[in-house]
């Protein structure tokens, strides 16, 4: 359990590591981060103006991060996925952080949150949703499922009672689906990065099977290709710059977690590397370095993550993840995972 808690806090931190680290470059071109500071490997602040992230400070983490938070106190208190109470944590957060810095909220939740409070049903709030807030989040549910050794049905379904509030679309409940299945097979101890990649490729294929129909290419596909292209480059660099062209790694979620993946396998789960290569690479790079950086943590482990990073987000933010951690090994043993009736409950796909 010693090992097992040391991936599960390298998740957390990974993710939380990976948003902060993430904040002054997010939507920069990768031509301009290497023009304006050359490679970051550490906390800076956004510039200021930044279009989204502008009031906050080095080392401070984003929605990413904060939601990640809000899952698990849902999740802890209930024991289950209860959509209802997901969406009163965001709400909650949203409230709380309003105020903070310029753009809290995602296109994607900001939209669903705003029908929500305007008495729209959850069932349908998010049936427009093509960005990656469902999947910069999810990595708890992965954490859970790492800890039961659940079935990818039983994760699947508990990523779709999760999404469904903000993000019920196929796309964004198979690209979530993806990083949840990328990071439970990391904490497991899957060794095998081809392996972890055709993990989430499997997940992004199931999830797809809920959530309103959109206009979207397969995740499962573009996973698949975004990882041939960083395979078959000869070195970091030029895999980043080979990526950045097909990809550019922006909040699509069509885009960003296929980029995620494959930046993850470049670093080769490595979580110092995997986080710089993310914050270096542009577009959304605080919730790609999230979503990255909590598979690599898992991959690793505490441990492999720079001591100064972890006590620099603890400082910062005022977070400790380790009585989260704790609370997720409490939780798996009695964990409740959703029926398939519950998904159907409240599933209105289009067909």
């Amino acid at each position: 359990m010693e090992n097992m808690k040391s991936r599960i806090l390298g998740a957390l931190y990974g993710m939380a590591c990976g948003d902060a680290m993430g904040v002054p470059t997010s939507f920069m071109s990768q031509e301009y981060i290497a023009k304006r500071w050359g490679w970051i490997d550490t906390f800076l602040p956004p510039e200021p103006g930044h279009i989204f992230h502008d009031g906050l400070i080095a080392g401070e983490y984003t929605d990413d991060s904060e939601q990640a938070v809000a899952l698990m106190n849902s999740y802890i208190r209930k024991g289950k996925v209860v959509p209802y109470d997901v969406v009163n944590e965001i709400l909650l957060w949203a409230e709380r952080v309003k105020d903070k810095y310029v753009s809290p909220l995602g296109p994607s939740t900001a939209k669903a949150l705003k029908a929500i409070k305007e008495g729209a049903d959850i069932t349908v709030s998010g049936r427009y949703a093509n960005s990656n807030g469902s999947a910069m989040r999810i990595s708890p549910m992965g954490i859970i499922h790492g800890l039961r050794g659940s079935s990818m049905d039983e994760l699947v379904r508990d990523v779709y009672m999760t999404c469904m509030p903000t993000h019920n679309t196929a796309v964004c409940v198979s690209g979530a689906c993806a990083v949840a299945m990328g990071v439970k097979v990391c904490l497991e101890g899957e060794r095998n990065l081809d392996e972890i990649v055709r993990q989430t490729m499997a997940a992004a294929d199931r999830g797809r099977e809920y959530g309103y129909d959109t206009a979207a290419p397969l995740i499962s596909k573009r996973i698949d290709f975004a990882c041939d292209i960083v395979d078959s480059s000869a070195d970091i660099h030029e895999g980043m710059k080979k990526l950045y062209w097909y990809f550019g790694g922006g909040d699509l979620i069509a885009d960003s977690v296929p980029a995620s993946i494959a930046l993850f396998v470049l670093g080769r789960g490595d979580p110092k590397r995997v986080i710089e290569i993310c914050v270096n690479f542009g577009g959304d790079c605080d919730t790609n370095a999230a979503m990255a950086g909590a598979m690599a943590g898992a991959y690793s482990g505490l441990e492999t993550i720079p001591c100064e990073w972890v006590e620099t987000i603890k400082t910062v933010n005022k977070t400790d993840m380790e009585p989260y951690a704790d609370r997720l090994i409490g939780l798996a043993p009695d964990w409740e995972p959703a029926a398939e009736s519950d998904c159907k409950a409240s599933f209105y796909r289009l067909n």
